[in-house]
């Protein structure tokens, strides 16, 4: 799928987010995100990533500007829908977020359980997902007795339980070894083949460079360069 044949699937409008005490985190951001595209999103610490993935899945709201959603205002969507929209948009974190109570298993069918699907329906869909991640034979694990890159798995496979359009993952190499990240970022390339759109947030050039996608580099909140595909070098 092209541009010239799809509509965005995000846009961003002119978006300045501020914090109370005076922070700005974002300032003047604009750019289009496509169905089925992968984008690194750079920039040292500080730099605005989380805040700008945060607005995409509605944990923030723009202080001025437009986030758009397949056309449509985020910040339109009532209270009582957001869980949702919140389905669309798979997330992934640095530090896992897995409960550390719940095996890998059911760390993933836990989504499933609050909407009162069928056990025979969950036991299927987190079978199918634990082995596209890896972990086929891990299921009865808990977090603590996984390695970091595996947790990691388990936090993805998570984030696909609803079948996202798009998937939001903020510094998801972040604690991770060289092996285990090229392990992250090649199950991601994985998933992106299948048509879901994935944004990753890094400061790590290796990533940007195994990855060889399109790069939008934020500098203290302001995009200064997208670049389509290619090696970058992400300024500190």
């Amino acid at each position: 799928m092209t541009k010239a044949d799809s509509q965005p699937i995000v846009v961003f409008e002119n978006v300045n987010k501020d914090y109370p005490g005076g922070t700005n985190a974002l300032h003047g951001v604009s750019f289009s995100v496509f169905p089925g595209e992968f984008i690194s999103l750079v920039g040292s610490s500080g730099a605005g990533k989380s805040t700008l993935l945060k607005l995409i899945y509605a944990e923030e709201e723009p202080t001025d500007g437009t986030v758009y959603f397949r056309g449509r205002p985020i910040k339109d969507i009532k209270r009582k829908v957001l869980p949702f929209y919140r389905r669309a948009i798979g997330t992934v974190f640095q530090d896992y977020k897995l409960l550390p109570q719940k095996t890998a298993f059911e760390n993933i069918a836990y989504a499933l359980e609050v909407d009162g699907r069928p056990a025979r329906e969950i036991r299927e869909e987190v079978t199918e997902l634990l082995d596209i991640v890896g972990l086929g034979k891990k299921g009865h694990k808990f977090p603590r007795e996984l390695s970091g890159g595996e947790q990691q798995r388990v936090a993805i496979a998570r984030a696909l339980i609803h079948h996202p359009q798009i998937i939001c993952a903020d510094e998801p190499t972040g604690n991770l070894d060289p092996v285990s990240t090229r392990e992250i970022t090649d199950l991601l390339l994985e998933i992106n083949s299948y048509g879901t759109t994935v944004i990753i947030a890094t400061h790590k050039n290796e990533v940007v460079d195994q990855l060889n996608k399109r790069v939008i580099s934020l500098v203290d909140g302001r995009l200064v360069h997208d670049e389509a595909r290619g090696k970058y070098l992400i300024k500190s």
